[in-house]
């Protein structure tokens, strides 16, 4: 056999082991070896994947085969490899190879590499190439094909190693010296007709009618919207080309026959009653209603239970197309609901702090006073203690545990709306990770109020500016109807007695000339508190 086949060299084990060394296995489910001979390679590469059928686990894999001489076909054939042509270098073929491990002739190794280069490039997916070639082919680049092939090994980057004496002990000896290359080919984007198509099409194009509003910047409104646009007709037409093509893909040639190939949505969440065109529509839509609702900055601006509430959106809006004018109409209506959002955050925090005196550790949280009407009216103090626990059972003190993160978050965030945009970042986050690995539990100093934990599960705050705290104390007051409705709108010296009789007991009359002529911070306009906040990020 070896007189007849001059360029009939079987692989030696030692070489096969580090060809085998080469390749990253974990991937690679169709193997094509193109010079096979008597079918060593062949053999290590199903032995390598009965090593590794663990991992695999159901994945199937398959091995083909091409050899030139046809006394060797016959020896691959009774091994019952499946041998699918007699010539590499004419050999042409639809079918997708993740690996091609070769050991060509060396008479024209240079060739045969080219060609599995060629054939990995045009099959748009990655792929890797592990050959043997004589190292002359590299070392001695006279022809044009070797001189082509070290330029592409440069341009791939492929891996090259020199082996002395790799056929000395072989079935068939020779002291060729041998080249071991490794390619890895990483095909990029394939180059899609539709969406070459898409690209020249403008009508995609967002117009600028619409106007910002201060939730979001309109910028990344207009290039998600853009966005969402060319992904719902780049599905279309991938529709649309399938329905096209199903005749030509059918089982049989029947008339009723079902195509070969089937196109649908992710099964785990298919609408079958719902033709494929929509249902895809729906989820794109969905998609992006929750990419926007789920925007770092937009969500910034929400306490934990607003975020709540406004996530629930997103299952409703996917009847609705992602455009500037559903999303305007909607940020106008999220605009005036967190207005009221916003008032009820800030008025539930001003009575979590009193606590309504249900128990004693809260009872000078506040200080009362004798309100509009009532008797029964207060304002918070400059330090108050409310529940929250700080040592948790089975870590001990963390004030980064999330109950403790978010309810600190939502304090702040109530103060951000108070702040008028003046007061310094601080980053919470960071600072109670210091106070955590410092076990540092007392007066640890956020943006708005100093921190101190006790064991006991409670948590006493010191605010650390008046002003706010003020702010604070008026908003709260005058939604519960604790000052005069003349509170803010007139003069001292003019209120009547018992008018005056409230303003004394609450701040006093210096205190609320003060109030009066700084009103366009003291009166908070809720209207105006997500510009407020947005500029103070």
């Amino acid at each position: 056999m070896f007189k007849e086949n001059a360029d009939f060299y079987p692989t030696p084990a030692s070489i096969i082991n580090k060809m085998n060394k080469k390749v990253h296995w974990k991937n690679i489910k169709s193997v094509l070896e193109p010079s096979a001979g008597s079918g060593n390679l062949v053999e290590a590469v199903h032995k390598q994947f009965d090593y590794t059928k663990a991992y695999r686990r159901n994945s199937k894999y398959d091995i083909d085969a091409i050899e030139h001489d046809e006394n060797l076909r016959h020896v691959l054939k009774g091994k019952d490899f499946r041998v699918i042509s007699d010539d590499f270098l004419t050999f042409n073929t639809y079918k997708k190879y993740d690996l091609i491990f070769m050991n060509p002739p060396f008479s024209n190794g240079d060739k045969h590499l080219l060609k599995a280069i060629d054939l990995i490039e045009s099959q748009n997916r990655a792929g890797q190439i592990v050959c043997l070639l004589n190292a002359e082919t590299l070392k001695n680049p006279y022809s044009n094909d070797r001189k082509h092939l070290v330029r592409r090994l440069t341009d791939l980057n492929a891996d090259v190693d020199f082996l002395e004496d790799a056929f000395v002990s072989s079935e068939r000896k020779t002291s060729v010296e041998t080249a071991l290359v490794y390619i890895k080919i990483d095909n990029g984007e394939y180059n899609s007709v539709l969406l070459d198509e898409l690209q020249k099409d403008e009508s995609h194009k967002l117009s600028n009618d619409y106007k910002s509003t201060q939730l979001i910047d309109s910028d990344y409104i207009r290039g998600i919207v853009e966005q969402f646009n060319y992904e719902i007709k780049a599905g279309l037409k991938l529709i649309n080309e399938y329905n096209s093509m199903k005749p030509l893909i059918l089982h049989s040639f029947k008339e009723k026959s079902s195509p070969i190939l089937k196109l649908e949505l992710d099964s785990s969440r298919n609408n079958y009653e719902e033709d494929i065109e929509n249902a895809f529509v729906k989820r794109v839509r969905q998609k992006y209603w929750n990419t926007l609702f789920n925007n770092a900055e937009f969500m910034s601006l929400f306490t934990s239970n607003l975020k709540q509430k406004y996530l629930q959106h997103v299952e409703e809006l996917k009847d609705y197309d992602f455009s500037l004018f559903n999303i305007y109409t909607l940020r106008i209506q999220m605009s005036k609901e967190m207005i009221q959002g916003v008032e009820e955050t800030i008025l539930n925090l001003f009575e979590e702090f009193s606590h309504k005196h249900y128990y004693d550790k809260t009872s000078k949280n506040v200080h009362l006073y004798n309100g509009w009407k009532t008797n029964k009216s207060y304002k918070i103090n400059k330090k108050v203690v409310i529940p929250l626990n700080a040592y948790v059972s089975w870590i001990g003190y963390d004030p980064t545990y999330y109950t403790v993160m978010d309810k600190l978050k939502d304090i702040e965030k109530v103060f951000n709306y108070l702040d008028n945009g003046l007061t310094e970042d601080v980053n919470i986050d960071e600072v109670l990770k210091l106070s955590k690995h410092y076990g540092e539990t007392k007066k640890i100093d956020l943006k708005y109020f100093y921190l101190t934990f006790y064991k006991k599960g409670t948590c006493h705050i010191e605010f650390k500016n008046d002003e706010i705290l003020k702010k604070f104390n008026i908003f709260g007051s005058q939604k519960k109807g604790w000052l005069p409705p003349s509170y803010g709108n007139t003069e001292y010296t003019e209120m009547n007695e018992e008018e005056r009789a409230v303003i004394n007991e609450f701040e006093g009359e210096r205190e609320y000339n003060n109030t009066m002529k700084n009103k366009f911070y003291y009166m908070l306009d809720t209207s105006k508190v997500l510009m407020l906040t947005k500029k103070h990020k």
